[in-house]
């Protein structure tokens, strides 16, 4: 047999060849894109029916997912919850223990006046330090009564003082010191009780700690009353 004919007799068989292996990925490609019959004989499953499992599958990974985050906001907002509960038991602690200093210094006066045959005592409580118009400057309010009930009138001075630091050197500074302390200095004249309230403004480089409240009666029945407040701003 020729060698040119040979040549061209497997030129021939490899062109069918390669024509059945198109045709087959073809009816293969046909059978998997939903062009077959639904089901086969063998009881393979069909590519509709592998569709529709797999559409369920992801309705239920959805449906796990919405739960998830679901727990995830609950828990989260137990969360805060918390939190917000613990800040209350703090500012309701921090109360009571005020509260029970305030009382600690009310029976400090009682025993200085049995013990010293005084008839009256001044009390400082509800002191409130705000923050003003400016960063460095602020208001206070407080207000003094009479720990006896019916001594009479009080009167005498009242010395504010702002105790703080500079360059780690500790100092007081009254309002005298203050040149934009509003008003520049305080007096009492009372029977039952006084208010006051203010402004004043610290100096930049003082670091304010505490603020002191000095009571000097005119009369010698009166006890002279020195409280110390930390400086704490007031909630708005």
């Amino acid at each position: 047999m020729p060698d040119s004919f040979q040549r061209l007799s497997f030129r021939l068989l490899a062109s069918g060849a390669f024509t059945l292996v198109v045709a087959a990925i073809f009816l293969i490609g046909f059978e998997l894109g939903g062009g077959g019959a639904s089901d086969s004989v063998s009881g393979v499953t069909s590519p509709d029916s592998l569709r529709v499992h797999l559409l369920k599958e992801r309705d239920t990974l959805r449906a796990l997912l919405a739960e998830s985050e679901r727990q995830r906001v609950i828990l989260e907002r137990a969360a805060q919850i918390d939190q917000e509960a613990t800040r209350v038991l703090k500012d309701e602690l921090k109360q009571a223990q005020d509260a029970r200093l305030e009382v600690n210094r009310e029976l400090t006066y009682l025993k200085r006046l049995v013990q010293t045959g005084g008839k009256g005592a001044i009390q400082v409580y509800d002191m409130r330090l705000s923050q003003g118009a400016t960063p460095r400057e602020f208001l206070y309010a407080f207000t003094i009564t009479q720990l006896v009930q019916g001594f009479g009138q009080s009167t005498g001075s009242v010395q504010l003082t702002v105790e703080g630091t500079r360059d780690d050197e500790t100092l007081s500074l009254g309002l005298g010191d203050l040149p934009s302390a509003d008003p520049k200095s305080l007096s009492m004249d009372f029977e039952h009780f006084q208010n006051f309230q203010g402004s004043l403004e610290i100096p930049p480089d003082v670091e304010p700690k505490a603020i002191v409240v000095n009571i000097k009666p005119n009369s010698n029945l009166l006890l002279s009353t020195s409280v110390m407040l930390p400086w704490e701003l007031s909630a708005q």
